[in-house]
Protein backbone atom coordinates (compact mmCIF):
# COMPACT_ATOMS: atom_id res chain seq x y z
CA UNK A 1 0.00 0.00 0.00
CA UNK A 2 1.44 3.36 -0.94
CA UNK A 3 1.13 6.40 1.31
CA UNK A 4 0.27 8.47 -1.72
CA UNK A 5 0.77 8.56 -5.45
CA UNK A 6 0.58 10.80 -8.48
CA UNK A 7 2.94 12.58 -10.84
CA UNK A 8 5.81 14.47 -9.30
CA UNK A 9 5.69 18.27 -9.56
CA UNK A 10 9.22 18.97 -8.49
CA UNK A 11 10.30 22.52 -7.70
CA UNK A 12 13.76 23.87 -8.22
CA UNK A 13 16.36 23.17 -5.59
CA UNK A 14 17.00 25.98 -3.15
CA UNK A 15 20.69 25.69 -3.95
CA UNK A 16 21.18 28.77 -6.18
CA UNK A 17 24.86 28.19 -6.75
CA UNK A 18 25.98 30.28 -3.77
CA UNK A 19 26.02 27.30 -1.41
CA UNK A 20 29.18 25.32 -0.87
CA UNK A 21 29.80 22.52 -3.39
CA UNK A 22 28.17 19.27 -2.35
CA UNK A 23 25.43 20.93 -0.31
CA UNK A 24 21.82 21.74 -1.09
CA UNK A 25 18.15 21.71 -0.13
CA UNK A 26 15.32 20.26 -2.23
CA UNK A 27 11.94 21.52 -1.03
CA UNK A 28 9.88 19.23 -3.25
CA UNK A 29 12.08 16.22 -4.04
CA UNK A 30 11.10 13.46 -6.39
CA UNK A 31 10.18 10.50 -4.21
CA UNK A 32 8.11 7.36 -3.87
CA UNK A 33 6.97 5.80 -0.62
CA UNK A 34 5.52 2.46 0.39
CA UNK A 35 3.69 1.73 3.62
CA UNK A 36 4.14 -1.75 5.13
CA UNK A 37 2.79 -3.39 8.29
CA UNK A 38 5.81 -5.51 9.26
CA UNK A 39 7.79 -6.50 12.35
CA UNK A 40 11.16 -5.67 10.76
CA UNK A 41 12.59 -3.52 8.01
CA UNK A 42 10.83 -4.25 4.70
CA UNK A 43 13.68 -2.80 2.60
CA UNK A 44 17.38 -3.54 3.10
CA UNK A 45 20.71 -3.90 1.32
CA UNK A 46 21.52 -7.51 0.46
CA UNK A 47 25.11 -8.23 1.50
CA UNK A 48 24.72 -11.98 1.15
CA UNK A 49 22.76 -12.33 4.36
CA UNK A 50 19.05 -12.85 4.91
CA UNK A 51 16.59 -10.14 5.89
CA UNK A 52 17.78 -8.34 9.06
CA UNK A 53 16.11 -9.41 12.29
CA UNK A 54 15.46 -6.55 14.67
CA UNK A 55 15.44 -6.57 18.44
CA UNK A 56 13.25 -4.36 20.59
CA UNK A 57 16.27 -2.06 20.95
CA UNK A 58 16.60 -1.53 17.20
CA UNK A 59 16.46 2.00 15.90
CA UNK A 60 13.17 2.90 14.28
CA UNK A 61 14.67 5.17 11.66
CA UNK A 62 17.16 3.55 9.30
CA UNK A 63 18.76 5.31 6.35
CA UNK A 64 20.76 4.23 3.33
CA UNK A 65 22.54 6.17 0.60
CA UNK A 66 22.20 4.51 -2.82
CA UNK A 67 24.95 6.14 -4.84
CA UNK A 68 25.56 3.60 -7.62
CA UNK A 69 23.49 1.43 -9.92
CA UNK A 70 25.22 -1.66 -8.56
CA UNK A 71 24.15 -0.77 -5.02
CA UNK A 72 20.60 -0.19 -6.29
CA UNK A 73 20.66 -3.74 -7.62
CA UNK A 74 21.43 -4.98 -4.10
CA UNK A 75 18.43 -3.23 -2.60
CA UNK A 76 15.97 -5.93 -1.53
CA UNK A 77 12.30 -5.64 -0.58
CA UNK A 78 10.10 -8.02 1.38
CA UNK A 79 7.47 -10.09 -0.41
CA UNK A 80 4.63 -7.98 0.99
CA UNK A 81 6.02 -4.81 -0.63
CA UNK A 82 4.74 -3.72 -4.04
CA UNK A 83 8.12 -3.19 -5.66
CA UNK A 84 7.00 -1.97 -9.08
CA UNK A 85 7.16 1.76 -8.36
CA UNK A 86 10.40 1.57 -6.41
CA UNK A 87 12.09 -0.49 -9.13
CA UNK A 88 11.00 2.00 -11.77
CA UNK A 89 12.16 4.90 -9.60
CA UNK A 90 15.62 3.37 -9.19
CA UNK A 91 15.84 2.48 -12.88
CA UNK A 92 15.05 6.07 -13.84
CA UNK A 93 17.73 7.51 -11.55
CA UNK A 94 20.92 8.68 -13.26
CA UNK A 95 23.56 7.77 -10.69
CA UNK A 96 26.14 9.83 -12.58
CA UNK A 97 24.30 12.97 -11.49
CA UNK A 98 21.77 11.84 -8.83
CA UNK A 99 21.57 9.84 -5.60
CA UNK A 100 18.71 7.96 -3.92
CA UNK A 101 18.23 8.31 -0.17
CA UNK A 102 16.23 5.46 1.40
CA UNK A 103 14.62 5.84 4.83
CA UNK A 104 12.69 3.20 6.79
CA UNK A 105 10.50 5.27 9.11
CA UNK A 106 8.19 3.92 11.82
CA UNK A 107 4.85 5.74 12.09
CA UNK A 108 1.62 5.17 13.97
CA UNK A 109 -0.89 3.44 11.71
CA UNK A 110 -3.55 6.15 12.06
CA UNK A 111 -1.19 8.82 10.65
CA UNK A 112 0.66 9.33 7.41
CA UNK A 113 3.72 11.34 6.43
CA UNK A 114 4.33 14.19 3.99
CA UNK A 115 7.91 14.73 2.83
CA UNK A 116 8.60 18.45 3.15
CA UNK A 117 12.27 18.63 2.15
CA UNK A 118 15.61 16.90 2.01
CA UNK A 119 18.93 18.66 2.60
CA UNK A 120 22.50 17.44 2.36
CA UNK A 121 26.09 18.43 2.97
CA UNK A 122 29.32 16.62 2.17
CA UNK A 123 28.94 14.49 5.31
CA UNK A 124 25.26 14.54 6.34
CA UNK A 125 21.71 14.15 5.06
CA UNK A 126 18.56 15.49 6.72
CA UNK A 127 14.85 15.09 6.00
CA UNK A 128 11.81 17.03 7.14
CA UNK A 129 8.37 15.40 7.33
CA UNK A 130 4.91 16.56 8.30
CA UNK A 131 2.38 14.26 9.98
CA UNK A 132 -1.37 14.27 9.42
CA UNK A 133 -4.21 11.94 10.32
CA UNK A 134 -5.34 9.41 7.77
CA UNK A 135 -8.89 9.80 6.36
CA UNK A 136 -11.62 8.73 8.77
CA UNK A 137 -12.86 6.03 6.41
CA UNK A 138 -9.50 4.21 6.35
CA UNK A 139 -9.45 1.62 9.17
CA UNK A 140 -6.50 1.67 11.57
CA UNK A 141 -5.58 0.56 15.08
CA UNK A 142 -4.49 3.22 17.55
CA UNK A 143 -0.99 2.57 18.85
CA UNK A 144 -0.08 0.13 16.08
CA UNK A 145 3.02 1.15 14.11
CA UNK A 146 3.88 0.49 10.50
CA UNK A 147 6.83 1.25 8.22
CA UNK A 148 6.80 4.08 5.71
CA UNK A 149 9.76 3.47 3.40
CA UNK A 150 10.85 6.53 1.45
CA UNK A 151 12.92 6.55 -1.73
CA UNK A 152 14.07 10.16 -2.18
CA UNK A 153 16.00 11.37 -5.21
CA UNK A 154 18.75 13.89 -4.41
CA UNK A 155 19.64 15.88 -7.57
CA UNK A 156 23.35 15.62 -6.90
CA UNK A 157 25.94 12.90 -6.42
CA UNK A 158 26.41 12.04 -2.73
CA UNK A 159 29.15 9.62 -1.74
CA UNK A 160 27.80 7.13 0.79
CA UNK A 161 31.25 6.62 2.31
CA UNK A 162 31.43 10.32 3.19
CA UNK A 163 28.11 10.44 5.05
CA UNK A 164 28.58 10.14 8.81
CA UNK A 165 25.39 11.78 10.09
CA UNK A 166 21.66 11.42 9.39
CA UNK A 167 18.85 13.43 10.94
CA UNK A 168 15.12 13.78 10.51
CA UNK A 169 12.35 15.89 11.98
CA UNK A 170 8.66 14.97 12.03
CA UNK A 171 6.11 17.69 12.63
CA UNK A 172 2.52 17.48 13.78
CA UNK A 173 1.06 19.05 10.65
CA UNK A 174 1.31 18.85 6.89
CA UNK A 175 3.93 20.73 4.89
CA UNK A 176 3.28 24.11 3.28
CA UNK A 177 -0.14 24.51 1.72
CA UNK A 178 1.27 24.34 -1.80
CA UNK A 179 2.37 20.73 -1.27
CA UNK A 180 0.42 18.44 -3.53
CA UNK A 181 -1.45 15.81 -1.53
CA UNK A 182 -2.05 13.07 -4.07
CA UNK A 183 -3.03 10.30 -1.69
CA UNK A 184 -5.91 8.26 -2.97
CA UNK A 185 -5.51 9.26 -6.61
CA UNK A 186 -3.96 5.94 -7.58
CA UNK A 187 -1.61 5.44 -10.49
CA UNK A 188 2.16 5.74 -10.52
CA UNK A 189 4.75 8.42 -10.11
CA UNK A 190 6.06 10.13 -7.01
CA UNK A 191 4.46 10.46 -3.64
CA UNK A 192 4.86 13.06 -0.95
CA UNK A 193 3.09 12.34 2.30
CA UNK A 194 2.98 13.10 5.84
CA UNK A 195 5.02 12.72 10.76
CA UNK A 196 7.89 16.72 13.63
CA UNK A 197 9.86 15.20 16.42
CA UNK A 198 13.54 15.77 15.88
CA UNK A 199 15.50 12.60 15.25
CA UNK A 200 19.21 13.16 14.97
CA UNK A 201 22.63 11.68 15.54
CA UNK A 202 22.49 8.65 13.32
CA UNK A 203 18.83 7.83 13.09
CA UNK A 204 17.52 7.55 16.64
CA UNK A 205 13.76 8.01 17.08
Amino acid sequence: MFEGSGESTRTASENDGSAAPGTGIESDPEAVVTRVDADRQPVWLDDGDSRPTESRHSRRLESKIIDTASKADRLTVAEDVDSSLTETFLDETDFDTETVYVQNVMIEECFRLTLCQVSWTTNSVSTDYGRVSRPYDEPCTAGNKVYAVWFIRIPETVNADDISSYSSSIGGSACDSQRVDAEGEGGGGSARDSDRRTQTGGEQV
